[in-house]
Formats: C-alpha cells, structure tokens, sequence
C-alpha cells in the first residue's frame, strides 16, 4: 500500500502564502505553474488513495475498494497522458498492489521502470507483482534492488527474497542474509510473527550445512509456544545433517506417538527408514500413513517402499493411486515412469517422463534423464529447456552445463555449446566430460569458421582445444588449419609432435607431409608420405597420400613422376581435388625444365597440357604464367611476334609473380634471340638500372650471351678486333667458360697468333670437341702434318658430340687415302665426362 504524503507543491504553496501573511513588505504574489493534465490526474490519484487507505483503516473494505479502483484509474489515465510519468506509475504501481492487479502493474510499471532504472518507488510493485505472477527471472534482479537499498517501507522484499532462496534456489546464504536483514528493520508491532522468519532462518542455515546455526533457530521458533511438529521435524533435519540418524529417527517416532493423526512426521520416519534400508519398518510407517488417510503422500511412500521390494507392478499400483487423488502430480508422474521403466516398458516409460518434465519436477537425475531422452528422440529444444531448469536447481555444480552443452552440441549451436561446456569448467575445472566436449565443439566451430574464411578464429579455437585434449586427432585439425593459414613451420611443429601420440594413423603422417612440403622440406615430406602409405588402410587413403607424394616430388624436381601420379588420381575425392589444383602446374614446372634445356617444342606441348587441364580462367595468376611459358617455347622455336603477344598478355597489367622490370627483360630477350642486338642492349640496359637481386644471374647470363653473339657476328664478318673485344667481355662474366675461352682461342688463330691458338686448343681438348676440330685444321693447313690432322679428326669424331661428323669423316678418309695413314689398332677413347657448355661452331 502506497503511504499518504503531503503533495510537495502543497507545501511550496503554503511557505509562501505564510510568508507573504507574515512579512513587512510584499512586491508580488508567488504562483505556482499551471500544473500538466497527468499531474492534474496524479494530484486527484493521490487524494482517492488517501481516501482509500483511510476507508481501510477504518474497516470499510468495499468504500477502500472503490476508491483503490477510482485512484487505479486516474493514475492509468494520467500514466496514458505522460508515459514517462514516474509519479503517476509509482502511484499505479502501490495501488495495483493493493488491489492484486499485477499482471496490469507489471505490464504498464515496466516500461517506466526501464527509462528509470535507479527508482525504487518503481521497483518495489513492480518486483512484487512480477514475483505474484511466479516470473521468478524477471523479478528477482529488480527485487535484489530493492533490498540493497534496505529501505524499512519495503521490508517485505527481505521476506519474498528469503522464501525464493531457500525454496527455490536452495541458496542457503541469501536465504539467511535475506531474513536477517528484515528481522534488523521489522517494526515491533509484527514481532509476534518472527517465529515463522526463525524458522524459515533455520531452513536456511540447513541450507549452507550450518547445523549449530540452524538448531539455534529452530529453537528460538519454539520458545514461548506450544509444540510445533514442522519446528521439530527441522529439529530432526538438523540431527540428520550431524549424521544422528538413530536420534533422528527416534525424534520423528516421538511425534508419531504424540501427533498420530499428523502425517508429515510418519512419512519422514517412512523415508529415514526406507533410506537406511530398514523396509520392514518402512513399510509399517508407509501401511500406517496409507490407513490414517489414504493420501497421495501416503501412497508414494508405500510405492517407493514397494520399488524398493523389487515390486515395481505392485510400485505401479501405489503410484497410479497418487495420479487418482492427485492428477498431475509431479513426483507420481516420475515414480510411474521409473515403474514402468523397471518393468522394460520403455515408450510408457518415456511418456510418463516427459509429462513429469512437464510438471517441474525437482529431482535432479530425473531431470537431466528426461532432458536426455528427449534429445536422443530430436526434441531439442524441450531438451534444453529441461536441462536449463537442471542449472537452475543445482546452479553450483557443473552437471547442468554439461546437459545443455550436449544438447547444443546435438544442434550444432557451437557458440552455445562452447559456452555451456566453458561455465561447467568454471565450476568444476578437472570435469572430464566438459574438457573432452568442450574440445570437441571448440574443433567442430575451427571447421565452420576456417570454411566461412575466418582462418585466424579458427586456429585460436584449435590451439584451445588442443590444449584441452593432446590427442593425434586434434594435433592433425589444428595441422590442417594452421597449413591453410600458410603457417607451414607451426604446422610442422604440431605435427611432429602429433605424430607421436597414441593413435596416429596414416592421417597424421598425411598432414605431416603437407607441412613439410610447406616448410620447404620436399625430401622429409616425401618420407611422411610414404609412411602414410604404407599405413593407408583402403585405396582411397592411398589415392590420397599419392597425391601428396606428387606436390613432394615435384619440388624434388622429380617432375615426371609427379605426373604419374597425378595423371592417375585414383577414385579418392581429396586426391581428386589436389590433382585439379596442381596437374596444370606441375605441367608448366616441367615446360619451364625443358625451356632451360633449350626444347622450345616439348615445353610448348606441355603448356598446352597444362591449359586442357584448366588453369582458372583467362585472368587467372596461373593463366598469365602459362601464357609466359607459352611465350618462352614459342621463342625458342623463332616465333617472334606470337611470342611477344603472349608476353604482353601475360605481364599486363603485372602479375604478382613477376617484378617491375620482368617485362622489359623478356622483350630483351625476345630482341636477342631475334637477332635484334642493339635492340636488346639497350632494353637490357633500361631493365638493369634498378637491379633486382634475385635477377642478377639471368641478366648476367644475357648479358654474356649477347657479348657472345655480337661476337661471333663480327668473326663471321672478320672484324678480329670486335670479336675479341666481345668475347673478352663474356669471359669476364664468366672466366671458366670453356666454350668462350675456344672462340677467344679462334680470335688469337685469326689474328696471327696460331701458337697460343693451339695451346688454348689442347688444353681444352678434353672438354670442347670443337678444340679436336680446330687441331685438325691446323694440322692438315698450317703445320702440314697429316697424321696429326687424322688423329685430331678422329678424336673429334669419337667425342660423340660431333656436329659435323660426316664432312669431318669424309676429310679423315680422303687424307688417309691419299697418305696411306692406316686406323689404329685402338680407338680413341672419347671424353668420360664432355662439358656441358657448348661452343659456337667457330673454326680457324
């Protein structure tokens, strides 16, 4: 009920009519501001209060009721006139109280209290009416407001508090904190009635295992009355917790004897007994409450009795009786359930369960039972309500979190799972069953997110539950993620020690030879392989684990063979996937091989290759790198202007596998090989000024091949001087160049300097077939001597690597004919091990 209290505009207005009456001097008379249509309706609200309140003081509750229902309504309307009117809903709110209105107190005090969260004259009816109306949840915050503030006027918020801990919550602290702090501000006027709040205190202490506590108030209940069986029963309760179970028993057999016809004291005994196994005695208590009224109590006791028999159709009996006194009820429901469950009845079983569910059922095993078998029969979301309702009757232990974790888990609700399983663990933080599912889930959300991209999110999960369960299976997940993250070395890292673990199969060493391969290992990689190969169980984990020996052997350089493998694929998904991902470019790793041994042919063939197999559209990185390939291969066979369309294809705009000058040293290039010298030079020069480091060895190598070309032009041309001038220059790049220092030695010949020739000549003999050749010349031509020119030629011949083997055949024949020079008994024995430099055709 809403206290009267002076209206504070009331006051203002007779200060100042005081002192306007009183003073010696008055300039101007003080009015008040015309007041606002909801403080209008407020102001005559307060006064119909008033009226009603004293009406009830005075006994007359039907002219209290009407006025309550005449205030009710000026302050709704006045709440309608201005609804964020805090006076006009604190008005509603302790009207609706008095008149039990709380449906309309919650509904229209509500909306007010959220704009003004700090108002207790808002959160007083509104955390009552929420509580009358059992929406315990909502309640429960805006009455812990209330009592913080501890305000006398709502002492009975201590008390709603008190009652909802110890019944409901079995909070035994906030229970007896609760109760205490109404008993410190309870006026003296409602002291007759602490008995009820010591007991309900000794409930409490009960509560947090406080025996000495609770004894101390049951005992202050009982002082100064008569003797009460619920004080003693508590009495009891206390000497059970200090496991006096005889005295307890012997306490209850006392009320028995002195209260017969109270049934509460017998159905105790029954349950001490039954508890401590002594059924003959049970059922004596249970055939006694049975007779003293048939109740539905007394039938559960004698039905548990009876299961405890190994009776369960007699069980059955007792409990459907409970159902026929008291339909619905919960703990028969239950006991029916267990019954036919007992009798292999499953489906009854299961029925009688959900109905017991339904009814709110404080047992906790039941419960989470129940909660489970709806989950194994697809009814999710009853599962999670029924487990919930496990969390709120035993908000201490991890149990309840675990259930719901695994009816998440069922969902694929990951982030609810994770949730559930991590607050059980705060709990409980060796609970096995959380640590194990909570890693599982944590891996199950790594697999969603690392599919939706969100790579970073995923690893973080994995290392979590890693942590969390060091098994092989889970190294080889966070592996798997961390390799498609591109952290190859962490990967690798894991791996090994994966690897180690109990149960590492084939999968492991898979994985293993991925990361690997990513870290720049090929040969360790291609061992993972093959022990993953030779653990493979069927001919897909082999189809699997050959693929990956492909990409291994492909970095090996063993570039036909990891076609072999990837041509063939097998049956296997995954091996299916990682040949469409990389036969194209293992084709172009071998088209660049034979572009660097000089097959223009073969390397375009396998472009081509490469492009049926698919390289991901015409823009696509690989696309362009083919088109390059294609490029190289078609200037090696001399096809200038296709080639240089390919490169502009290729490297417009720039690819980011190539640098900022890579074009302008392929036209270079593509300059020199057509022939185009100082065309080239110059590209060459421009493409070189901002030196690349990685791209010194290639511009050095064209660089020397240009020297040499421009060279051998001007040999071929007879300027001596120009040739050497450029051969001098690629031999400087490169001084142990056979072939270069043959060609110098050609220059030396033809300039008059026949003997230092010849000496270059002999030296390089062994290495250059070309040097056999020029000795030969020089022998038949200048030095005249015919059989040291047969023997040059025939060493030339027999080098193998003779280009004009049939002229140089014919000129042996003809000088031995003509000289009579017969072959040797032993022929030659050609070079073991020719260069693999090459000279130019260049004879003196």
């Amino acid at each position: 009920m809403r206290s009267p209290r002076p209206s504070v505009r009331r006051l203002v207005a007779a200060l100042v009519l005081a002192q306007s009456l009183t003073g010696t001097a008055a300039f101007a008379q003080y009015r008040p501001p015309p007041m606002s249509e909801s403080q209008r309706l407020v102001r005559e609200g307060e006064t119909a209060q008033v009226d009603a309140s004293t009406a009830a003081t005075s006994g007359d509750k039907k002219r209290a009721e009407t006025k309550y229902r005449k205030a009710l309504e000026l302050f709704e309307k006045a709440l309608a006139a201005e609804a964020t009117s805090v006076p006009a809903a604190a008005g509603l709110g302790a009207v609706g109280l008095a008149l039990n209105e709380h449906e309309r107190v919650a509904s229209l005090v509500a909306p007010v209290y959220a704009a003004n969260p700090e108002s207790l004259e808002l959160a007083y009816p509104l955390g009552i009416s929420l509580f009358k109306l059992k929406r315990y949840e909502e309640a429960l915050p805006v009455l812990q407001q209330v009592s913080v503030a501890n305000q006398p006027e709502h002492l009975l918020v201590h008390y709603y508090l008190g009652n909802y801990y110890a019944l409901a919550l079995q909070d035994g602290e906030a229970t007896v904190a609760e109760l205490q702090a109404y008993l410190a501000q309870r006026p003296d006027k409602l002291a007759a009635n602490d008995y009820q709040i010591h007991e309900l205190l000794g409930r409490g202490h009960l509560l947090r295992n406080d025996a000495a506590a609770a004894r101390l108030s049951f005992e202050r209940a009982q002082v100064g009355r008569t003797e009460s069986v619920s004080i003693q029963m508590g009495l009891g309760a206390v000497l059970e917790m200090e496991g006096k179970m005889a005295e307890a028993m012997a306490l209850l057999e006392g009320l028995t004897v002195r209260f017969p016809q109270v049934p509460e004291a017998k159905e105790r005994l029954g349950r001490l007994l039954l508890e401590s196994n002594d059924l003959p005695r049970a059922e004596v208590q249970a055939l006694a409450l049975v007779k003293l009224g048939g109740t539905a109590a007394s039938h559960m006791l004698l039905g548990d009795v009876r299961m405890a028999q190994a009776r369960p159709a007699e069980a059955e009996t007792e409990y459907r009786k409970v159902l026929d006194l008291a339909p619905g009820d919960v703990g028969a429901q239950i006991s029916v359930g267990m019954a036919l469950q007992r009798q292999g009845r499953n489906e009854e079983a299961i029925s009688f369960l959900e109905s017991a569910v339904q009814s709110g059922a404080d047992s906790l095993e039941l419960w989470s039972t129940l909660g489970s078998v709806n989950r194994r029969a697809g009814r999710y979301a009853r599962a999670v309500e029924v487990h919930r309702r496990v969390v709120e009757m035993a908000p201490k232990q991890a149990f309840g979190h675990v259930l719901l974790g695994a009816d998440h888990f069922a969902t694929g609700q990951w982030d609810l799972t994770i949730e559930d399983y991590t607050q059980a663990l705060k709990l409980e933080p060796e609970h096995a069953d959380a640590k194990k599912w909570l890693a599982r889930a944590l891996a199950n959300r790594a697999r969603d997110r690392a599919s939706n991209g969100r790579v970073d999110d995923a690893v973080r999960d994995l290392r979590r539950a890693y942590d969390l369960e060091r098994s092989s299976a889970m190294a080889r997940r966070l592996g798997a993620v961390l390799l498609q993250q591109g952290s190859h070395a962490e990967a690798r890292k894991v791996m090994e020690q994966g690897v180690q673990l109990p149960e590492a199969a084939w999968r492991e060493h898979l994985v293993l030879g991925y990361a690997r391969l990513g870290s720049g290992a090929p040969k360790e990689a291609l061992e993972s392989f093959e022990k993953a190969g030779q653990m493979a169980p069927d001919l897909a984990a082999v189809s699997d684990v050959s693929a990956g020996s492909a990409l291994a052997e492909m970095e090996l350089g063993q570039v036909d063979a990891a076609l072999k493998r990837l041509t063939d694929p097998g049956t296997s998904k995954r091996a299916l996937e990682v040949t469409r991902a990389n036969l194209s470019r293992v084709y172009l790793r071998r088209a660049f091989a034979r572009l660097e041994a000089g097959d223009g042919a073969g390397a375009r063939q396998d472009v081509e290759s490469a492009e049926r197999a698919g390289l991901g559209g015409n823009q696509s990185e690989l696309a362009r790198l083919s088109a390059f390939a294609k490029g190289l291969a078609q200037t090696e066979e001399g096809r200038f202007g296709d080639a240089g369309n390919l490169f502009k294809r290729a490297l417009t705009p720039t690819p980011g596998w190539a640098r900022p000058n890579t074009r302008q040293l392929v036209d270079a290039f593509l300059l020199y090989r057509n022939d185009k010298l100082p065309q080239a030079r110059k590209t060459l020069t421009a493409a070189a000024k901002r030196p690349i480091p990685e791209q010194a060895q290639f511009t050095a190598a064209l660089t020397s091949a240009l020297h040499r070309r421009e060279a051998e032009r001007a040999y071929s041309s007879g300027n001596m001087r120009a040739a050497e001038k450029a051969f001098k220059a690629a031999l400087a790049l490169s001084p142990d160049s056979a072939a270069l220092q043959h060609n110098l030695a050609c220059v030396a010949y033809r300039g008059k300097k026949a003997n230092d020739a010849v000496a270059t000549w002999k030296k390089l003999e062994g290495t250059v077939p070309q040097a056999s050749l020029n000795l030969g010349i020089d022998a038949q031509e200048r030095r005249r001597d015919m059989t040291q020119a047969v023997d040059s030629y025939r060493r030339y011949l027999a080098s193998g690597a003779a280009p004009r083997a049939a002229a140089v055949r014919e000129w042996k024949e003809r000088l031995q004919q003509i000289y009579g020079l017969a072959e040797p008994a032993t022929a030659p024995t050609p070079n073991p091990e020719p260069s693999s430099a090459t000279a130019s055709d260049t004879t003196p």
